[in-house]
């Protein structure tokens, strides 16, 4: 496989707390998007969210190239064990699961030809965008549009709430921390969810692509992009546009959380293209 293009950009523009990365050898090409947490809590002096990936993007490079999904997660559990043990967090991750490092991932297997999506991200080729949006997130991201919208209605201007506090996202994040209640749960449950931090997935929560024979190129990306598109060019200038239309992304590009004070979107981002050789 070959990269034909590639860009990581962090939400603040500070690349140390990017919390998003990528992987590409022979065997996978993988795009990691490590969860914003609700909590403050640094370990190692690193968010949740960036030890995730870094944790996924290293278990990544120890595979040979034929596992399955359930074999990779196997495989990046193993280290999850290590890292809570290391940590001596082996009951509170048991009790606070949104004190979980964790991530969403998308993965090209050659070997099998399929990609894996865990969690919100994002697949394109042959002209089809492929998605893997979480309900519980749209749940949320409807609640704090609802909020903000309200106060624009009540006299507060786009500027005045970009230039604030997030009041929206404050309201929705003790709901959030709720949230993690259904990660990797029954998939009876529609507002359950997969996330790669240590624990069993149900395989039915891992969306499987199988990919068309004889396809030469395909993208990858994190959810920091509304949408992607055939090229890193093309899908950058939707995502200036959509940032431009909706800063506050309560409309066209509803989220749980906008843009804040002095940073460059709303969420960190990925994109990767890669040629099958």
């Amino acid at each position: 496989m070959k990269l034909v293009e590639e860009f990581t950009q962090s939400k603040s523009g500070n690349m140390d707390l990017c919390e998003d990365a990528y992987f590409c050898n022979e065997h996978f090409a993988a795009v990691i998007d490590g969860a914003t947490s609700v909590s403050d809590r640094l370990y190692n002096g690193k968010t949740q969210g960036r030890l995730a990936a870094e944790l996924i993007r290293e278990a990544m490079s120890t595979l040979d190239g034929k596992e399955t999904i359930n074999e990779i997660v196997t495989v990046i559990n193993k280290e999850y064990k290590a890292l809570y043990e290391a940590l001596k967090l082996e009951e509170e991750v048991l009790e606070y699961p949104y004190l979980r490092p964790s991530a969403s991932m998308i993965i090209y297997s050659k070997y099998h030809h399929k990609v894996w999506m865990v969690g919100d991200c994002q697949l394109y080729y042959g002209n089809k965008l492929y998605q893997n949006i979480k309900h519980i997130d749209e749940v949320f991201s409807e609640v704090r549009s609802i909020i903000l919208q309200g106060e624009l209605l009540n006299g507060k201007t786009v500027e005045e709430l970009l230039d604030g506090e997030d009041t929206g996202f404050q309201l929705i994040r003790p709901l959030i921390k709720k949230q993690y209640n259904f990660q990797n749960t029954t998939p009876k449950c529609d507002l359950s969810y997969a996330v790669v931090n240590g624990f069993p997935i149900p395989s039915e929560l891992i969306k499987t692509i199988d990919l068309p024979e004889g396809l030469e190129f395909l993208s990858l990306a994190s959810d920091g992009y509304p949408t992607i598109l055939d090229s890193l060019e093309a899908s950058e200038e939707e995502l200036t546009r959509i940032l431009k239309n909706d800063p506050l992304c309560i409309h066209e590009n509803r989220s749980t959380k906008g843009i804040a004070k002095e940073n460059l979107s709303f969420d960190d981002r990925t994109y990767i293209k890669v040629q099958i050789i």
